[in-house]
C-alpha cells in the first residue's frame, strides 16, 4: 500500500496538531483548554497475568483534551483548504 502525498500531508498535520494541542493543554493547566478525558483500561490497576515464570501487566490509557480536539479540527480545516494545491 503506497501512501500518496496528500495522505502523508494529512498524517503529518494530524500528528502535529495532537502534539501542539497537548503542549497547549499542558501550558494552560488552569484554563478550559486543559480539561482532559481519559479512556482505556488498566490506568489505576493494570491487568496482571501472573504465570510462575513471569508476570505480564497490560494497560492502555488514551487522554484527550479540549485543546487537542480544537487543534485537530483546525488541522482538518487547513488540509481541506490547501489539499487542492497538493499534487
Amino acid at each position: 500500500m503506497k501512501l500518496s502525498r496528500k495522505g502523508f500531508v494529512f498524517i503529518i498535520l494530524i500528528i502535529s496538531a495532537i502534539i501542539i494541542g497537548g503542549y497547549v493543554s499542558q501550558q494552560t493547566s488552569s484554563g478550559i483548554l486543559s480539561h482532559t478525558a481519559s479512556f482505556g483500561f488498566g490506568h489505576d490497576s493494570p491487568l496482571k497475568l501472573d504465570l510462575i515464570i513471569f508476570t505480564i501487566s497490560l494497560g492502555f490509557t488514551f487522554n484527550v483534551s479540549i485543546a487537542q480536539i480544537l487543534c485537530i479540527i483546525g488541522a482538518i480545516t487547513i488540509y481541506t483548504v490547501f489539499s487542492k494545491f497538493i499534487d
